[in-house]
């Protein structure tokens, strides 16, 4: 019986190991070409969490 329970224990590990987010996003750039300056844009960038943890988005960066 302790050997079912090891090996059970064995094949699970690295799966709780691993287990990560992993962000996909549908589109990763947007080009709004030449804008007047004061013009305000927006843009809602779409993404999925393709992994088995919660994500969480700390920190962004614009360009």
């Amino acid at each position: 019986m302790k050997k079912i329970i090891l090996i059970i224990v064995l094949l699970a590990l690295p799966a709780i190991c691993f287990a990560q987010p992993s962000i996909i996003f549908d589109k990763e750039r947007q080009d709004f070409g030449e804008v007047k300056k004061g013009t305000e844009l927006q843009y809602t960038f779409e993404f999925t969490n393709n992994g088995n943890e919660e994500l969480v988005i700390s920190k962004i960066i614009t360009s």
